[in-house]
Order: C-alpha cells, then sequence, then structure tokens
C-alpha cells in the first residue's frame, strides 16, 4: 500500500453547457472582459489504470502491515477484503454503501452531529481546492468525518470523505493506524447515464439522483498515474515533496467565514441561502435534511488540530479578517495573505467577505432548482452563480495589471514548482525556473495556452481559472522571450 494525498478532483461529466446562461460584457473594470466557465475536459483522466489494475495498485501490501488489509487504513481494509481468506471485495451502488464501508453512515437521521452513533459533519460554502469554482451556498461541499477524540488526543484510524455534486466521484481521507500517516483517494464511479447518448443532464448529477445507481467503482491513489494530472493534489497538501502529507483547513478558527453553521452570522445567512434552494426536507447527501443546520466546522477544525495540522499555510484568520472588514472595508491581513498567493508562495487564500454569490444569479438557480424539484423544468448548471467583480479577488482570475511572468506565476507556479515532484512530466515546466527554461519547453507551454485546446492539455485549466485574451497574449509574450 502507498501513502498518497487527498485531493479535490474532476471528473468527465456529460454537460448541457448551451443551458447556461452567457455571461454579459462587464463594465465594472475589474470584471474579466471575458469569463470562460469551468468545463472539465472529457480525456481528463485518460492516463488512468484500469479498474481490475487500480484495485492490484491499492492493495499490494509493502511488507509494513503485518496483519494486511486489516491492520491498513479503513478504505484499504474495505476494498481489500478478498486478499482475505474467505473474503471478497465489495460493490457499492451507492454512497450510502460507500459510508457505511467507511463507518461514516448516519445511525440516527434526527440526531446530533458526531454523537449516537452519527459521524461528524460541517459543509462548507466556498472553496479554495481544485473545484472551487463550482463551491458555494446552492452547491456546498460536504465533509463526513470520523468525531474526534472528546478528551483531546490525537485520533487514529480515522476516515474523511468529501462529497461535491456535479462529479462522478467523492474524495477519501483516511488515516493508517500502523504508519500513522494520512492516506487519501479518489473513488471514481460511474452513472448509467454516462454511456447514453449525450452522456448525463444535470439533472443526474446536480441533484440526489448523483448518489444512486453507482457502478464500477474504482480508486485511485494520487501518487500512482493520478499523480501526472491536473487533478494532482500535492500542491495544496504536500507543497513540499519531501516534506510530510497534510489535511487542510484554512478557515480553522471561528466564526469559520464561509461554513455553514448556526452559531455564526454569516453561517446563518449562508444556511439561509442554501434552504432557499433546497428546502428543509431534502436530503443534501450524504447529510440528512434533519441535520444540515447542525453543520459544525468547530469539530472539522478540532479533528484536523488534534491531528497534527494545527498549523496551516496562508491560513485564514477568519476573526481577525472580519473584523477589520467591518471596522475599515478592508483586511490588511487578507490582503497579505492574497498577495502570498499572488506571488506564487501559497495557495490562494478564500474571499474576504462571506458571500461568493452574485445576488440576481443565485435568485435564478435558486428558482430554477425549485421548479426543477416540482417537476416543472429541465436543470441547467446551477453552479454558476459567482459574483463576476470577485472573481480576481477569489483568484478564478488573476491580479489586474499583472505583466506576462506575474500572470503566469499566479495561475501556473502553484502547480509547476521545482518543489513538487520532480518525476512527473509537469516538471518540466517550472515558472519558478522559467530563465532556465529551454527554447522547445517554453514552445510546448505556448501551444497549452491556445483557447481552441478542448483537451486535458489546456492551460491553464479551466476548472481553476479564466484569463482574458489579452492576459493570455502576455503570457505568450513572456514564454517567447
Amino acid at each position: 500500500m502507498r501513502t498518497v494525498f487527498l485531493l479535490t478532483a474532476l471528473a468527465a461529466t456529460g454537460c448541457l453547457n448551451q443551458l447556461i446562461p452567457p455571461h454579459a460584457s462587464p463594465s465594472n473594470p475589474n470584471v474579466p472582459v471575458t469569463i470562460d466557465l469551468p468545463s472539465i475536459p472529457d480525456d481528463v483522466f485518460f492516463a488512468l489504470k484500469a479498474p481490475a489494475d487500480a484495485h492490484a495498485e491499492l492493495c499490494a501490501n509493502d511488507g509494513s502491515h503485518p496483519m494486511f488489509p486489516n491492520d491498513a487504513d479503513q478504505i484499504t481494509k474495505a476494498f481489500c477484503q478478498d486478499l482475505v481468506p474467505g473474503g471478497s471485495m465489495p460493490q457499492p451502488t451507492g454512497l450510502a454503501d460507500l459510508l457505511q464501508l467507511l463507518g461514516l453512515d448516519f445511525k440516527d437521521p434526527n440526531g446530533g452531529n458526531g454523537t449516537g452513533g452519527n459521524p461528524a459533519f460541517a459543509v462548507l460554502g466556498h472553496s479554495s481546492a481544485l473545484t472551487a469554482r463550482n463551491v458555494s451556498a446552492l452547491t456546498p461541499t460536504a465533509f463526513v468525518f470520523t468525531p474526534p477524540p472528546t478528551d483531546g488526543s490525537k485520533p487514529s484510524g480515522y476516515v474523511f470523505l468529501a462529497y461535491d455534486p456535479g462529479e462522478q466521484f467523492v474524495e477519501v481521507a483516511a488515516h493508517d493506524p500502523v504508519a500513522d500517516a494520512v492516506n487519501l483517494y479518489l473513488v471514481l464511479f460511474d452513472k448509467a447515464c454516462k454511456s447514453a447518448p449525450g452522456g448525463c443532464a444535470w439533472n443526474d448529477l446536480l441533484t440526489p439522483n448523483l448518489i444512486t445507481g453507482w457502478s464500477n467503482v474504482r480508486i485511485y491513489e494520487s501518487t500512482t498515474s493520478l499523480n501526472d494530472t491536473v487533478a494532482d493534489c500535492r500542491q495544496c497538501h504536500a507543497p513540499k515533496d519531501s516534506g510530510p502529507t497534510m489535511l487542510r483547513m484554512q478557515e480553522n478558527v471561528a466564526p469559520f467565514t464561509h461554513w455553514f453553521s448556526n452559531a455564526t452570522s454569516g453561517g446563518k445567512s449562508l444556511l439561509k441561502d442554501f434552504h432557499a434552494a433546497h428546502g428543509t426536507a431534502e436530503d443534501y447527501v450524504p447529510i440528512p435534511a434533519a441535520l444540515m443546520d447542525k453543520s459544525d466546522p468547530a469539530q472539522f477544525a478540532q479533528l484536523v488540530g488534534q491531528a497534527g495540522f494545527a498549523t496551516q499555510p496562508n491560513a485564514f484568520d477568519s476573526a481577525i479578517i472580519e473584523s477589520q472588514l467591518a471596522a475599515v472595508g478592508s483586511s490588511v491581513t487578507w490582503q497579505a495573505i492574497y498577495d502570498h498567493a499572488v506571488a506564487g508562495q501559497f495557495i490562494a487564500p478564500p474571499y474576504h467577505d462571506v458571500k461568493v454569490t452574485d445576488t440576481a444569479k443565485l435568485t435564478n438557480m435558486t428558482q430554477i432548482y425549485q421548479q426543477w424539484m416540482g417537476g416543472k423544468a429541465d436543470l441547467p448548471d446551477i453552479r454558476d452563480v459567482f459574483l463576476d467583480e470577485a472573481l480576481r479577488d477569489l483568484s478564478f482570475a488573476p491580479k489586474a495589471g499583472l505583466d506576462g511572468r506575474g500572470l503566469l506565476t499566479q495561475m501556473c507556479q502553484q502547480c509547476h514548482n521545482a518543489n513538487l515532484d520532480p518525476t512527473i512530466s509537469r516538471d518540466k515546466f517550472l515558472v519558478d525556473q522559467l530563465d532556465q527554461m529551454t527554447r522547445a519547453e517554453k514552445d510546448v507551454a505556448i501551444t497549452r495556452l491556445d483557447p481552441n485546446e478542448q483537451t486535458f492539455k489546456r492551460m491553464p485549466p479551466l476548472l481553476f481559472h479564466t484569463i482574458t485574451q489579452a492576459e493570455r497574449d502576455l503570457m505568450i509574450a513572456e514564454l517567447q522571450q
């Protein structure tokens, strides 16, 4: 079994792009002149191994576990039972099966958060992870995890599961008690619509329909071929490849600005936006409807801290940032961590304000979702609700006024720097060593900036960033030197 890294990743989906409303030409100078939507290329995972080979890789014992797989982390233990006499590999047909295998199933849908046999959970309305451009109060990320030990001790054998609607995957982080290491996995699955003419519709992917009818479930470790795709998680969870893997929670102090919570004004506001669309009776899987308002980011922070990851790179101090914004309308603390990200030193910070959504867009998509629930409308991609004038501060678009090198640094260096895995092909293009790059390597990078490129080769990936043609031209001109 290989040590792996948590990643928030991509999945190829059949998209009804024609149903997404186009963005109008902006008059605000802070709004990018053109805004690409965060589409995902169909071939993003073309290099992954076949399911049987991925399973063999997952279940390869490295010799450090004398009772393998039963003394390994929970996902390896659950899915490698075919190595045990009389055992078999499970075939989950939906999220409920997977949660049960991981010990994260809700025993009491009307009970508590992390009590009475229930797992702990927290819901995030704005993310700085790989799928950040699709996460909002309308389609938040749900985290379900092992409750932290109440005595404050270091947890052992814990499990995290992250769920985002719209993607045919879930992410799992599982602690290996023998190695005392965090292993992180991408669990891919197929819906029947994937092979249907036209592929999956948003009705299949952005509703509770997503969590049932799974087939071809397979698990990939990010240190394998997944590591050499745009879904590699090391830029976030192991920013120095030689260092330890870490769990990430940038907003790990109260009031947890972008997390759903009935204990904070911002958290209540996000819950209100969520309920306006989903009501109070719809399960936001994997979280039962009756428990949604009990989302508790403090438990998430507690487990991350007790696991040894309380100190976060480029952390977002919610209390200080919110107090500065309330006092003077801006935050020097937030500006400092944003500038660090622009300089290519850290991953992007979360947005400085609670809301990342445009009121008109959110209202429109909320109404459309309500109509769909009532059986009266087709569903478009309801995730397109972001405030266009916030895209630069969200780091979805680059800081205004950067030159070509500055644009390459902010848009590309997080994934292309010398601190990451030197054995993968992406390491041939290192923004922090741009002056040492060969002409041939720069020319390859220029071809990747072609806006007509629709494959996994397109850079920067649309799921992460949007750039204007003028910004693209500046980046190309820098690479032509």
